[in-house]
């Protein structure tokens, strides 16, 4: 991730929802989910992928989106 961080694959559950800011490596049975901005890789989600992954990333990353683009609503 660190040499090559758009390698990574857009994650189903996120691309079904049209949404690639976010991509994914997998070990299994784990599954690492990150965002690059500019040049720094921040990882958000690494979990077991045999999880109910829809609901993981609903929760996790879908909500902080939208609580990080409504602070930047209110600035």
């Amino acid at each position: 991730m660190a040499e090559f961080p758009h390698r990574g694959s857009y994650p189903g559950e996120l691309l079904d929802l049209g949404i690639r800011e976010y991509r994914e490596v997998l070990f299994k049975p784990y599954r690492i989910i990150y965002r690059v901005i500019e040049e720094t890789v921040y990882v958000l989600v690494i979990a077991d992928g045999r999880r109910d992954m829809q609901s993981l990333i609903q929760r996790r990353l879908l909500s902080a989106s939208s609580y990080a683009r409504q602070a930047v609503l209110t600035r």
